[in-house]
């Protein structure tokens, strides 16, 4: 569009020269009382170089090298977004690997269902503080519902934790083999809800993986 606008220009620039008249023309005869008019050499006119051309070309090749800009710069344009996509694609990927890299399955997960120790969930009926340990709580449930495993349902948690424990209050608890503090702990049924709803949803794929 912007190439065939500056032609345009070009051309009307280029259409105010008019042809001028041919010199030693000869005159139309007056009569023939009349003196007849001495006989001239017609004079060769002289060729005009139309000083709008130079002009007309400059527009035309401005047009051209605009033209080839923005056909340069759309592809660049679609060759950088291509690139940070492929990229992006790329650390994501990365990413993931190395998360599973790690061997530690996300929480709610079927693998980690699968390797878990003890998920299960209950109230809690003691609060003991483990001498020597600074703040530290044994955390005795009477489990209601179990996820995962079976028996009795004891960890420890940090005194100094945001969440404070009483007697009686409602706590989902998962535990991976050998540890004795939860990879998570859910407390009140608005915080456990949707926790629950994840591991109800996982239990199905996890009861046909082998841990490891």
């Amino acid at each position: 569009m912007l190439k065939e606008q500056l032609t345009l220009i070009g051309d009307a620039l280029a259409g105010r020269e008019e042809a001028a008249p041919a010199a030693g023309e000869r005159p139309r005869e007056a009569g023939a009382a009349g003196p007849r008019p001495a006989r001239t050499t017609p004079a060769t006119p002289l060729r005009r170089r139309s000083r709008y051309r130079p002009l007309k070309m400059a527009l035309g090749g401005l047009a051209a090298a605009a033209a080839a800009g923005f056909v340069l710069g759309l592809g660049w344009l679609v060759s950088q977004n291509g690139g940070a996509t492929a990229d992006s694609a790329s650390r994501g990927a990365a990413a993931a690997d190395a998360k599973e890299d790690t061997g530690a399955p996300a929480f709610g997960t079927p693998r980690y269902l699968a390797c878990a120790r003890l998920v299960a969930e209950g109230r809690v009926t003691e609060l003991e503080e483990v001498p020597g340990t600074g703040g530290v709580q044994r955390v005795t449930l009477r489990a209601s519902r179990y996820y995962k495993g079976d028996g009795p349902v004891t960890f420890l948690r940090d005194d100094a934790e945001e969440v404070p424990l009483r007697p009686g209050d409602q706590v989902l608890v998962a535990l991976s083999a050998g540890l004795a503090h939860p990879d998570r702990m859910a407390v009140g049924e608005a915080g456990i809800a949707p926790v629950r709803a994840g591991i109800v949803a996982a239990l199905p794929a996890s009861r046909a993986m082998r841990c490891g």
